[in-house]
């Protein structure tokens, strides 16, 4: 017995030498797929508008010099008006004339202003003259006019004007029964609402308070339109948020109306 055990185990020992040794498998690596690129979040459009400029060069020229494409709303037939929007114009910004209408609290609007109390042709003429004092105009908006932006019949003649003259319309909603953007619809007139005003309080905190509202608002919606005047603190602020910015587009207005 442990004669055969010993001839089988040397035959076993013996068959293995003769069998051909395979390499050793060598698995592939998986191949690793790249990850898609991470696009960046979209800027928020938004159309920043400096009212009530016309009356004061230096205070112009310092808006000029903000490194944005700030749409300028000028006041019509004051001094500058002309030399402003010139000026505006030869650097791309969006021109408009920010028209006075008659107010709640009977405030004198100066030269170019539209009162409920006159005719439709008064109205008219004294609209027409208005845009005619700011060059390079691609549309209007309200200054005050909590009283006429109200008053459907005088709106409606502002409307019908604005669609002769293919102009938009930039409601500054002074007033909660504007029919302004209602008429603009139904006539096929371009229009837009303003939805923030930056400075209504002319402090720091409150600026700053405002814009973070915009914000929201731009996040919400996907664009907004912040109005602002020309003042020191507004000036300084914008200056400041807008150098270096990557949170948001500003767009000239024309860009968001509808």
């Amino acid at each position: 017995l442990l004669s055969i055990a010993a001839v089988f185990f040397l035959y076993e020992e013996f068959g293995k030498e003769k069998k051909p040794q395979l390499p050793p498998r060598i698995s592939k690596p998986e191949k690793k797929h790249d990850a898609a690129p991470i696009k960046p979040a979209a800027k928020l459009k938004i159309a920043i508008v400096l009212d009530d400029l016309g009356t004061n060069r230096d205070i112009a020229a310092q808006v000029l010099h903000i490194k944005a494409p700030l749409t300028l709303s000028i006041l019509p037939q004051q001094q500058y008006s002309s030399w402003i929007a010139e000026e505006g114009n030869k650097q791309g910004r969006d021109i408009i004339a920010h028209i006075p209408m008659e107010a709640a609290n009977s405030k004198q609007l100066g030269a170019g202003g539209l009162y409920t109390w006159m005719t439709d042709s008064e109205i008219a003429e004294t609209l027409n003259k208005d845009i005619h004092s700011v060059p390079h105009v691609k549309g209007i908006s309200s200054h005050m006019g909590s009283a006429f932006t109200q008053d459907e019949r005088s709106m409606n003649v502002v409307i019908k004007e604005l669609k002769k003259k293919k102009l938009f319309f930039l409601d500054s909603l002074t007033s909660a029964q504007s029919a302004g953007l209602r008429l603009a619809k139904t006539q096929g007139v371009s229009a837009s609402g303003r939805d923030v005003f930056l400075d209504d309080k002319d402090d720091p905190a409150s600026i700053s308070a405002q814009w973070k509202r915009l914000l929201k608002i731009a996040d919400t919606k996907g664009q907004a339109v912040l109005l602002a005047h020309p003042r020191e603190n507004t000036i300084g602020f914008l200056q400041k948020i807008l150098k270096d910015n990557d949170q948001i587009n500003v767009v000239p207005l024309s860009e968001l109306v509808h």
